[in-house]
């Protein structure tokens, strides 16, 4: 599966508006570092996306 520049590029833009939008929105940013390296822990030991989270990550 290959994943052209601007998608990637597209989602890292979606990523850093979400990340600003929490901060902006009071989320101290230790709780937004923490949140995500705990996703990319279970990224890195599941070796894919889940696309839908089971209810014990939340």
């Amino acid at each position: 599966m290959s994943v052209e520049l601007n998608e990637i590029e597209e989602a890292e833009v979606e990523l850093e508006e979400w990340l600003v939008e929490q901060a902006e929105n009071g989320a101290p940013d230790i709780v937004l570092i923490g949140l995500l390296r705990d996703y990319a822990d279970d990224i890195e030991r599941l070796g894919y996306v889940p696309r839908m989270w089971g209810e014990s990550k939340r």
